[in-house]
């Protein structure tokens, strides 16, 4: 149990807030004011030899773009997922379960709402990717499908929509969804697993370009720093950024005088609110196997309560009204939910399983144990954890 008392003390001993956050963020800020006019930049960032990540954009970046139009009608789709892990304190039963859950809100005439929410028990018989020494009920494997069921039901429950609704234009229906359409969690996974699990990603994202489906993934507070290490290679102490060299020949780093700095809070100090960046275009590994017009590309947005990261494929900024539309979406929804998007909570709570569900669904394995005659035996740390005193 924690001892509040004690935890008082200590947060009392400690600083929380550094003074070199605030100087940080006004050196990073005024090189960015440098390097967003520098017309050469750009070619700097080709030529160096640098081991940060350094995204592309486009046109300049010193480009804000304020959201103004508004859509008087459109329709939001939201899906979320969560699971139960295998409990290893249980033995006889090997199972997981995945619950896909999800909202559709519409605005307009009829103005309707809906909500869905469907379990998935998986067993060793239903697994599709056999390799040796693979553990099919790890946690990670679990995180992989459930990652897996969340997009084929976004695509599944958008199609259900717009072919129920042939007058509705696709480019006034939005798929959100929360979290990153870069697979970054793929990057260091084994060669099968990840080649397996990026195909299936892909393929889905396949579709939503095909159907011509906005798709984007909404990530509230990113930790990202994509634009702080442009702000890096601005303040390297050569012409053309060589970290090898430079960690070789010196002690000292002056782009270490940034790394507190997230890619957010630079955003705050230029972007007003209903305010965007340019578009920027990544270039990490994972982003290289995708195919050219489904790459994941990110803009920055100020919805009000916060700056927010979108993600989106390639296609989508092809057409500048598509994402003028999206963004306004977004702000709509984060106004309607009181700073966090209405459509991504509600898919939450139709997802998301409780202590409650979690009993159910032991109970439920232990029934159909006995009705199989087989037996479910728990560990005596499984017994304590569900309760039982002394």
């Amino acid at each position: 149990m924690l001892d509040r008392y004690k935890l008082s003390c200590a947060l009392e001993k400690i600083s929380l807030f550094s003074s070199q956050d605030r100087v940080q963020l006004d050196l990073a800020f005024g090189i960015w004011g440098k390097i967003s006019q520098d017309k050469f930049f750009k070619d700097s960032i080709e030529r160096s030899q640098s081991s940060f990540l350094l995204p592309d954009w486009a046109g300049n970046l010193s480009d804000i773009i304020a959201i103004n139009p508004k859509i008087k009608e459109y329709s939001v789709l939201a899906v979320d997922g969560s699971q139960i892990y295998p409990d290893r304190h249980i033995g006889g039963v090997s199972c997981y379960l995945i619950n896909i859950g999800g909202c559709l809100l519409e605005y307009g005439a009829k103005g309707r709402v809906s909500f869905f929410s469907e379990p998935f028990v998986f067993t060793h018989e239903q697994e599709t990717l056999v390799r040796e020494n693979y553990d099919f009920f790890s946690p990670e494997r679990v995180d992989l499908c459930r990652e897996e069921f969340e997009l084929t039901h976004a695509y599944k429950k958008s199609c259900e929509y717009l072919n129920n609704n042939n007058n509705f234009s696709t480019k006034n229906f939005v798929c959100l969804m929360d979290g990153s359409l870069i697979f970054w969690y793929l990057e260091g996974k084994s060669g099968a697993l990840k080649e397996y699990y990026l195909k299936k990603y892909i393929e889905v994202l396949q579709d939503f370009y095909e159907r011509e489906i906005i798709i984007a993934g909404y990530i509230s507070m990113p930790k990202s720093k994509e634009l702080i290490n442009l702000i890096k290679i601005g303040l390297c102490r050569f012409p053309c950024a060589n970290c090898i060299s430079c960690h070789s020949e010196f002690n000292t780093f002056p782009c270490r005088q940034v790394d507190l700095v997230l890619d957010t809070q630079l955003c705050s100090c230029f972007l007003k609110e209903f305010e965007r960046t340019t578009v920027f275009y990544s270039n990490s590994h994972i982003v290289s196997e995708y195919p050219g017009y489904l790459k994941p590309c990110f803009f920055y947005l100020n919805v009000g309560s916060e700056i927010i990261r979108v993600e989106i494929p390639m296609w989508v900024t092809h057409k500048e009204n598509y994402i003028t539309q999206l963004c306004y979406i977004i702000i709509d929804q984060v106004q309607k939910g009181y700073g966090y998007p209405v459509v991504l909570s509600e898919s939450h709570e139709q997802a998301v399983v409780n202590s409650a569900d979690r009993e159910f669904f032991y109970h439920l394995l232990q029934k159909n144990s006995i009705e199989a005659k087989r037996h479910i035996l728990m560990s005596p740390k499984g017994i304590k954890k569900k309760g039982l005193g002394v």
